[in-house]
Order: structure tokens, then sequence, then C-alpha cells
């Protein structure tokens, strides 16, 4: 089944894009990242784990500092995107291109950043929800098709995403599901589905498709486009 044909009926699409060694190279933007943020708190760097890989570093500064493990989640999620690494893989234009081949329609403008599963603070993974949530043409709500794109290897046990297949027509959260989270009877009879994504792949979801983070052993990062349309 071709990629646009998948999309087109389920709502979703793994498409192989990248290098993977370019893909995993950009995780180095994000132990930089971890590295500058260490070296700025009062805490002694030597207690931010540097040494540790930078799948385990994150649950070992949680081990005897929680809250400092939290901040650098925050500043990862939140600022590492920004790194010339990352930027590069956000800004190819192969991205654009194949999201307009898959949703049928123009793009223009993004949303960029990192997400991570990362085991210490299962509360931060994502639970069921779409994309977009309030279908109201403002904010989030321009998004039309959003690229999930794992820095090293993801899938069922490794922190790849849970789908519910089946391409929607409107968004299955309403105002009056808790922060637009998709209750789990919305979701009876939709087929799961738990794409394996190597490093170099790029997952397409459409802006209503149900998706959730899957549990993982180690810290799981990703690049996440939202893209809006034109």
């Amino acid at each position: 089944m071709s990629a646009e044909t998948l999309f087109a009926g389920q709502g979703y699409a793994a498409v192989p894009l990248f290098d993977p060694e370019i893909v995993r190279a950009a995780e180095d933007d994000i132990a930089e990242h971890v590295d500058r943020v260490s070296r700025a708190l009062y805490l002694p760097f030597e207690q931010s784990c540097p040494n540790a890989p930078l799948s385990e570093r994150i649950d070992r500064v949680c081990a005897h500092e929680r809250s400092v493990a939290n901040l650098l989640r925050v500043a990862v999620c939140t600022d590492a995107h920004r790194g010339p690494r990352l930027q590069a893989l956000a800004n190819d234009a192969r991205l654009i291109e194949t999201a307009e081949r898959l949703g049928g329609r123009a793009l223009a403008g993004k949303i960029v950043r990192v997400r991570a599963s990362i085991a210490c603070f299962p509360e931060h993974r994502h639970a069921w929800h779409s994309d977009v949530a309030r279908d109201d043409g403002t904010g989030c709500g321009k998004v039309a098709v959003t690229a999930w794109i794992p820095l090293s290897d993801a899938g069922p046990e490794s922190g790849g995403l849970e789908i519910a297949a089946g391409r929607q027509p409107a968004p299955l959260a309403s105002d009056g599901d808790d922060g637009f989270e998709i209750p789990e009877w919305r979701l009876a009879g939709l087929p799961r589905v738990h794409p394996k994504c190597p490093a170099g792949t790029v997952l397409f979801l459409d802006r209503f498709t149900p998706h959730r983070t899957l549990p993982a052993r180690a810290t799981r990062f990703a690049l996440v486009i939202w893209m809006k349309a034109a």
C-alpha cells in the first residue's frame, strides 16, 4: 500500500526520508543543550551526569535531583529544537513536499519542538489526543499535518507512538474532555497500530488522528513539526 493510500484511509503514514546517521547525529544538539543548561546551575556540573549516555542522563539525574531533571526536560522540550542540526531537519524541503502530497493541500508555516518519552516522568507522556482538538481555524486549529521524527529507532517497546487508525472527519475530543484528552470510550472499535520508525523515518499524522506516546526503557527524543494549512 502506498503512503498516499495509507494516509488517506488511516490518517498516518511512515515514510523513510532522511539518512539515519544524520538524524542520530541531531541528538548532539540535545546533549549540548543539556550541558549548557547544567553549567548555568548552582548545582555542580558533575551532578548532571555528563558522562552518561543521553538516553539515560535525565533518568540518572532524577534519581538524586528530580527537580533538576525536570528542569532539563523542560529546557529540552522548549528550546533544544533551535539547535543547528535539528533546524536542518525541520527546514528540509522534503518534509513539506511529502506532507503536501499526503494531505493533498498546500502548507505554509510550522511549529517545531522536541518531545521525549522519559521513564522517570511517565506523567509527561502524551495521553490519547489529536493535534487539532478544536477545529476553529485559529492557533492549533490551523495545523493540517504533523511530522514526527524520532532521533533513534522507535517502536512499540522503545517510546514509539500508538495510533487509533482510521482518518477522522473531525476531532474526537470535545470541550468537555479534560484538557482535550480523548477518553478511551471514544476510541472504541478503532484498530490500534504501533508503527516501527527506524531513525530516518518520518511518521506523518493527519490533524485529527488520535495517538499517544508509549513508554520507553531509555529516553527517546523526537523532533516534531506541526505544519499549518496555507
